[in-house]
């Protein structure tokens, strides 16, 4: 079972979720590394292997969305720390700048190291699921 980085793992996935980056990123089965097209990724610093795209050796990185590390991950959050206050996140949600929004409610409320240990631990679990799920190991 090949080890995967999981730092690698999460910033990949942090920029296949990028709105207008068009950054693609796969994981090789094989060994584990985690493979980066992207404007933000020099060609020549990190080369791609040339059967990446038709290789079913390389597995393609799912975005945040396709992960539920998105919205669901806050509300999950809100049931954990602020179950009081579930229906005002859900609404503040409905409109645009939520996240910054929620971030201000976190900051208010002093839960802001438990809202980023929590969003690690819910994004680990998750890729190492991920990871589980192709064969791989996340370390």
């Amino acid at each position: 079972m090949a080890l995967v980085n999981a730092e690698d793992l999460e910033d990949a996935v942090l920029m296949v979720s990028e709105a207008g980056t068009n950054a693609k990123a796969w994981v090789s089965l094989d060994t584990g590394a985690v493979h980066v097209r992207s404007e933000l990724v020099p060609a020549d610093l990190a080369p791609l292997p040339d059967d990446i795209d038709t290789s079913a050796r390389y597995v393609p990185v799912p975005t945040m969305h396709n992960l539920d590390l998105g919205m669901q991950l806050v509300f999950d959050f809100v049931d954990a720390a602020l179950p009081d206050d579930d229906e005002y996140v859900r609404q503040m949600f409905k409109r645009s700048g939520a996240y910054r929004r929620f971030s201000e409610l976190v900051e208010e409320r002093g839960l802001t190291d438990r809202w980023h240990d929590f969003r690690e631990a819910q994004t680990r679990a998750v890729l190492a699921a991920w990871c589980e799920d192709h064969g791989l190991q996340l370390g």
